[in-house]
């Protein structure tokens, strides 16, 4: 559904948009598909500024380079950005519609199907501690504290959202510290403790 939204406004010639959810999942159109690993970590660094911040709602970030700018809307659960060249600045009235329709379209496809929550105990993150020791070492306490806050997770009243947003945060966070590669390794066996 987003990919094809995507798609139709990317046919409009009013540039490449894209929609990074918090959690790192990332959709573009077909034409942003070679750029999509850093439209991820663009959002990344969004999300990681606007929390280390905190206490600040970011609602519109633009970036206007040389050749190419950057309009981003942001909520709290994602992002939905677009990338167009500079010289189209008149034309940013349309890209900036064609970002509302993208939410708009969004929140009338979302039928919320509520399936029954399995609840997980606390114990469970200590589990995940154990693996964040053997990547990060004397880190993992200040990385594992801060992504607690920060992602506001709630340890008496942790689901499985709860904790797949966590372990991505982690991941990233971790990725700072270890490297992309190895951060994606740690997300990847803590994902494993889920199944």
């Amino acid at each position: 559904m987003n990919q094809e939204i995507l798609n139709k406004i990317e046919d409009r010639g009013l540039g490449i948009p894209f929609i990074v959810k918090k959690d790192g999942e990332t959709i573009t159109s077909q034409g942003g598909e070679t750029k999509k690993s850093k439209f991820s970590q663009t959002g990344t660094v969004l999300f990681e500024s606007i929390g280390a911040v905190g206490g600040l709602k970011i609602d519109i970030i633009e970036i206007i380079g040389s050749n190419q700018s950057l309009l981003c809307d942001i909520s709290e659960e994602q992002l939905i950005g677009h990338i167009y060249a500079t010289t189209r600045v008149p034309a940013l009235d349309n890209i900036w519609n064609a970002i509302k329709e993208i939410r708009t379209k969004q929140k009338a496809e979302i039928v919320e199907v509520e399936k029954p929550k399995e609840k997980f105990a606390p114990e469970f993150l200590d589990q995940l501690k154990v693996i964040i020791q053997d990547y990060l070492g004397d880190f993992t306490e200040r990385i594992y504290q801060n992504q607690l806050k920060v992602q506001r997770i709630k340890v008496d009243e942790l689901y499985e959202e709860d904790i797949r947003r966590f372990i991505f945060a982690l991941g990233k966070a971790a990725g700072m510290i270890i490297g992309p590669t190895k951060g994606k390794d740690l997300t990847n066996k803590l994902l494993g403790k889920l199944k």
